[in-house]
């Protein structure tokens, strides 16, 4: 089992740093180890998304189950294969010197030995990758 937690500030909105992460469809566009992303289903406050990772040798195609709750949090379960386990949280907190502290913390294990070795290496930098490219997104998005 592998497990990362990472946080930055965004001199944003609480809403709008939710509706950034929430925009999973766009994530090809900014987040460079996201292939593709797509929403198959949607039921209220919950999604079904289908997505494929691309980092060095991987190629993974998954599908999620994403529960949205505006403008506070999300919360992402993953149970294909080749993931044994996979949750991810997302927090968007009202930080009190202004915009929001976003945070992501994700518990994961997985069944094939390839992707555990590089997956579990690699996955503090991914994090890190995402949340340089969420803010990134949002400073184009909202400046």
């Amino acid at each position: 089992m592998g497990g990362h937690a990472a946080q930055i500030d965004l001199p944003y909105t609480p809403q709008q740093v939710f509706d950034l992460v929430a925009d999973i469809e766009s994530y090809p566009r900014f987040l460079p180890h996201v292939a593709s992303a797509h929403i198959r289903s949607r039921n209220g406050n919950v999604l079904v998304v289908d997505q494929r990772l691309r980092f060095k040798v991987i190629d993974l195609p998954f599908t999620t189950r994403a529960v949205l709750e505006p403008p506070t949090g999300i919360s992402i379960v993953c149970a294909d294969a080749p993931f044994g386990t996979f949750t991810e949280q997302w927090s968007f907190a009202a930080n009190p010197s202004g915009g929001t502290i976003l945070r992501s913390s994700t518990e994961f294990s997985l069944r094939s030995s390839l992707l555990r070795a590089v997956l579990s290496a690699a996955f503090g930098e991914l994090q890190a990758v995402t949340l340089r490219a969420f803010r990134a997104r949002a400073k184009a998005l909202y400046n």
